[in-house]
């Protein structure tokens, strides 16, 4: 099976876009600076084409009660026009993916997967549907994602004539479009669903109103400063979204009984989280890889998860134990034989 391709590639090809295979998609690594794709979310927006995000619909008169019993965030009380994150979690609580649910409609909601296929979130909730009236379908073949990001984000959306998602978890939808807030940068943005037929106009309107391209590599470095974990990249099954920093919003404690709820709520009181995410700061000319071991002294005290190279400064995530739990904090890495000294850094980064 050849590698999936975004109806953008033409588009990415004649703005000189280099390409790298990433989860069996071939995706734009860069569109020529690493550094200027960041200064442009940094300082103005830019755009990301995320094809490979999988899009689920749920429709029918339970797929509200059935959507809250199965996720980690309150979609109980979620309006028409609202959305938000969740997590996907086994009766452990062991993270399985991650998602982000948009109310659309009295019946209707849709699901962008971030890291997990339609087929294994098919595969995974279709058992629960027993007695449930609600239908799951993937919609991944109608419906592509693009992103702006940054503090002319909102700008860049009315110059382009899109509608404007005021406040968190804001969403309008027009017809078959819909907008909806979604930080994936520190400046944060918007998350534009629509269909794929549409991708190539959107993406052509959005750059003349004046967002810059954004590749992979760049969007790396971004989703890195910002603190923002990526599934299956940064956590396995055996995570818990309390170590990934992502219940303040991924979860909710007030929405009533769903998978995972009673292990989730005990962790939360209890405190009984012994390792997290941080961050840590390095000069290096190559990233070191994944499972490199950090220390300070001879004791090992958590492991590189991803990291991302602008220039020669290279940041990157880490699962650390309480004793690095310290801002500032010097740290050893210890990658392909060599030792790289290292800074701990709270999430997110300071840009």
């Amino acid at each position: 099976m050849g590698l999936s391709k975004s109806p953008l590639l033409a588009a990415h090809g004649l703005a000189g876009a280099t390409f790298v295979e990433a989860a069996g998609w071939l995706v734009p690594a860069s569109f020529g600076s690493v550094e200027g794709e960041c200064a442009a979310v940094r300082t103005a927006a830019g755009l990301y084409d995320l094809a490979d995000r999988g899009v689920v619909s749920l429709v029918g008169p339970d797929a509200r009660r059935f959507c809250n019993g199965m996720f980690t965030n309150n979609v109980r009380d979620l309006a028409v026009g609202r959305g938000n994150a969740s997590a996907m979690v086994d009766e452990r609580a062991r993270v399985q993916g991650l998602l982000r649910l948009y109310h659309t409609g009295t019946e209707a909601f849709l699901a962008v997967l971030e890291g997990v296929t339609p087929e294994a979130f098919e595969a995974r909730y279709g058992k629960y549907i027993i007695f449930d009236d609600v239908e799951l379908t993937d919609v991944s073949e109608q419906y592509g994602v693009l992103s702006v990001q940054g503090p002319d984000a909102a700008a860049t959306l009315r110059r382009a004539g899109l509608p404007v998602p005021e406040g968190e978890g804001a969403l309008v939808s027009v017809e078959a479009l819909h907008v909806a807030t979604n930080a994936r940068s520190v400046p944060g943005g918007y998350d534009i669903v629509a269909p794929r037929d549409a991708l190539p106009a959107l993406w052509a309107g959005l750059l003349g109103a004046g967002a810059e391209p954004v590749g992979l590599d760049a969007r790396e470095v971004l989703r890195i400063e910002a603190g923002i974990p990526r599934w299956p990249v940064d956590m396995s099954e055996k995570s818990l979204i309390h170590e990934l920093r992502l219940v303040p919003t991924h979860a909710s404690f007030e929405k009533g009984c769903y998978i995972g709820q009673e292990v989730i709520n005990r962790i939360d009181v209890m405190g009984q989280v012994t390792k997290k995410i941080w961050g840590l700061e390095m000069g290096l000319d190559a990233l070191p890889p994944a499972g490199a071991e950090v220390k300070i002294g001879e004791d090992i005290v958590g492991t590189v998860l991803s990291g991302a190279r602008e220039g020669t400064r290279v940041r990157v995530l880490a699962l650390l134990r309480k004793a690095a739990w310290e801002p500032g904090k010097a740290v050893e890495v210890h990658a392909a034989g060599r030792i790289v000294p290292a800074t701990v850094s709270d999430l997110p980064f300071s840009t």
